[in-house]
């Protein structure tokens, strides 16, 4: 007889190794992401039974024990809604895979993916105005070679609005020097875009390349710490830090703010939307799969501009107040609301 806890075992090395690695590719973070949910989630389970881990089968994992799991998320665990949501997807990726895998199982994967996220509040992200993004790529001492290193990854992040593992694992062979420069990022699954460089950018990576002693080595990381090794995300969050508390002396504004890699990256698309770049070529330079995750932009700079007009920073109209006029263009009307 089949031990059942084997089946389990089985079949979430199925789902990790097949559906995730193979079938999906998903990235490395996401993989993470769904392994911690899995050994939460079992945890759970044998606090709850009192069953060793290894001894849990699939009858053990019910929409009941599903819920109990993400309310303990919430309560005990005090996590917010979104991580509750996030520790859900990563279960319900398993009994979608396992709804085919064991279509014996099917009610019962069919009850937990009936198990809905809930909603939470978009939080408001951070990002730079444009005098704060001007001290910070002034903020470093590019007489030394670890300046030039530091000033070159700030530069880097603000042109491409790069995730930080982009950044860090970018090497040589990706970017393109000559005219028109732009570079290669890999991101989240494992999905390629092309994003273009100023000049400016060029030159000081290809300068910092040179520098590094990497110049012609196509596989050689761009961004790299004292020891030659790549930097991971805790060294970018470092450099950054330390840009912000110097560029702080200058620009008092950026004492009170929480500068991370992902604020560069909301500041790139806040400017290009200010420009007046188009919302789907945002969408491709960020490499969102998502058009509504590029638009939490444009409802932020209309809540930027409403909190501007409730301070008295600009004015409703050019040329003074107006009366308002019917117009028969309801659409246009929707759309100024």
């Amino acid at each position: 007889m089949t031990d059942p806890s084997h089946d389990l075992a089985s079949l979430l090395q199925s789902f990790f190794q097949e559906r995730l690695a193979n079938q999906r590719r998903a990235a490395a973070n996401t993989v993470k992401s769904y392994r911690d949910a899995w050994k939460q989630f079992l945890q759970f389970l044998s606090r709850t039974t009192g069953k060793r881990p290894d001894h849990l089968s699939l009858d053990d994992l019910t929409a009941e024990t599903v819920l109990a799991f993400l309310d303990d998320v919430e309560t005990t665990r005090r996590c917010c809604t979104r991580t509750r949501n996030q520790r859900l997807a990563a279960l319900r990726a398993f009994f979608h895979y396992a709804s085919f895998a064991r279509p014996e199982r099917l009610d019962q994967c069919r009850r937990i993916l009936q198990i809905s996220s809930r909603r939470c509040e978009r939080p408001v992200f951070g990002f730079l105005e444009r005098e704060e993004m001007d001290a910070m790529l002034s903020a470093t001492d590019r007489r030394s070679a670890l300046g030039r290193r530091h000033a070159a990854l700030i530069l880097f992040l603000y042109n491409t609005g790069a995730r930080v593992e982009e950044a860090a694992s970018l090497t040589a062979g990706r970017i393109r020097f000559e005219k028109p420069p732009h570079v290669r990022l890999m991101g989240k699954g494992s999905k390629e875009r092309l994003v273009p460089l100023w000049e400016e950018t060029a030159r000081t990576l290809s300068k910092q390349i040179a520098e590094q002693g990497a110049a012609g080595q196509q596989e050689a990381h761009v961004f790299v710490n004292r020891r030659g090794r790549r930097l991971t995300r805790g060294g970018v969050a470092y450099i950054l830090e330390k840009a912000r508390k110097k560029a702080a002396k200058s620009c008092p504004a950026l004492a009170r703010k929480h500068v991370t890699p992902h604020t560069l990256r909301h500041t790139t698309a806040t400017h290009l939307l200010q420009a007046g770049v188009d919302l789907n070529l945002i969408r491709c330079w960020l490499g969102h799969v998502s058009f509504e995750t590029t638009h939490q932009y444009v409802e932020a700079d209309l809540e930027m501009k409403r909190a501007a007009l409730a301070q008295g920073k600009i004015s409703v109209l050019p040329g003074g107040p107006k009366h308002w006029k019917p117009t028969e263009d309801i659409l246009a009307f929707l759309e100024s609301l």
